[in-house]
């Protein structure tokens, strides 16, 4: 029997899992999905869940769910990967496969982010549920969101937490005594998207009376005195700082120069997402999204999985053509009072790193498009599990 081991059960590595399942039944391949979390959550909605518009199990599934169609959830922690060996090491113990699949996400460096009750984040489920009661106690003052790192989850979750943000103290009565500004390396709001997606964005904020400072490259947080210092010196005080942290390449993966990039995240392919070296590892989402030049987003993920399934299928039988990777991303924003769907071709990009911004446009904007993004929140979450998750 053959075995393939997947790590990480997210957007990536859960598709992967289920869309093997499908084409192939269990008596020929052992499908195992290693994930230290043991969950699979539609990451897009932790800034609802810092503000109590959705609770944790409306955007979450245990992914003891997948032993349901004969996938087998191994809850623990990668320590190594021995590609020569075709060995994964774990905490619970080594795990043999024959094609593997790693999709571990980011890691979430949280250490780097002061302990305080003025700073905060949303950028894992605990983070924001504590971020939560910050937000509720906070009735007058000054909230910045910003990143403190170049690459980080969701592009452009800043300036839609902004918004949704404004609303919520909208609603509250309190937005009068409220001032929210974003701090962000960027020359302008979403500028790495180009202008047709920056300038709507820019105007939408400027409605909402939402300051910016931008070219602002943080260099620490000062949590006692409230203030936020960039690379130059600059200062931005705070009543409240929303504060992505830092994000790098998983240990187990930063420990390995055979599955390193030269970009110091996880080496793969545009075309086969296999590293230099191995042709029976693939990766994809979060963790190749640096080396590919792209920003971290499950839809990327999401369209990756068609590819390296099929890859995957084709290693294990020889039928299967490759699924050529769609690399079009769609984003269904939920923006407070209002929504939008924009979606950007990285083609150029990936190609081409020197490419300044995706070819991008908007679909749609408008109150009707608020609900593509719980939509598409349902849609992941069937995807991975269909309809024996509840």
């Amino acid at each position: 029997m053959k075995k393939v081991v997947i790590v990480g059960a997210g957007a990536g590595g859960g598709l992967v899992a289920t869309k093997l399942r499908n084409k192939i039944d269990r008596e020929s391949v052992e499908i195992t999905v290693i994930d230290s979390y043991g969950k699979t959550e539609f990451q897009p909605s932790f800034p609802m869940v810092s503000m109590g518009l959705k609770k944790p199990a409306e955007i979450g599934v245990n992914f003891e769910n997948l032993s349901k169609v004969g996938i087998k959830p191994m809850k623990a922690k990668v320590l190594s990967v021995n590609g020569d060996e075709r060995i994964v090491k774990t905490d619970k113990g080594d795990v043999a496969y024959d094609d593997l699949v790693l999709s571990p996400g980011a890691k979430i460096e949280n250490d780097k982010i002061p302990q305080s009750p003025n700073v905060g984040h949303f950028w894992d489920m605990e983070h924001a549920l504590d971020l939560r009661k910050k937000l509720m106690s906070l009735k007058e003052g000054k909230i910045v969101i910003g990143v403190s790192s170049m690459i980080y989850k969701c592009p452009p979750v800043p300036w839609e937490m902004a918004m949704l943000l404004n609303d919520m103290y909208t609603n509250m009565g309190v937005r009068n005594k409220i001032e929210i500004k974003v701090v962000h390396w960027a020359s302008k709001p979403m500028a790495m998207f180009g202008p047709v997606i920056s300038n709507p964005v820019t105007e939408w904020l400027e409605n909402a009376d939402i300051q910016g400072n931008y070219g602002f490259e943080m260099d620490k947080i000062d949590g006692e005195n409230r203030k936020i210092i960039s690379k130059k010196g600059d200062e931005e005080k705070f009543d409240l700082a929303i504060m992505a942290p830092p994000h790098s390449v998983p240990d187990f993966v930063k420990n390995s120069e055979n599955l390193l990039s030269s970009r110091g995240w996880l080496d793969a392919n545009a075309s086969t997402f296999r590293p230099k070296k191995y042709d029976d590892i693939y990766g994809l989402g979060d963790a190749i999204a640096p080396s590919l030049g792209i920003g971290m987003a499950g839809v990327f993920a999401h369209f990756q999985a068609d590819t390296v399934a099929s890859f995957v299928l084709n290693d294990i039988d020889g039928i299967y053509p490759p699924f050529p990777y769609n690399k079009v991303g769609l984003c269904a924003s939920d923006m407070g009072s209002t929504g939008w769907i924009s979606y950007c071709d990285f083609s150029g990009k990936i190609r081409d790193n020197s490419t300044p911004f995706p070819d991008c446009g908007v679909l749609g904007s408008g109150p009707l498009f608020k609900v593509a993004h719980s939509i598409y929140e349902k849609y992941f979450l069937g995807a991975i599990y269909g309809g024996w998750i509840r």
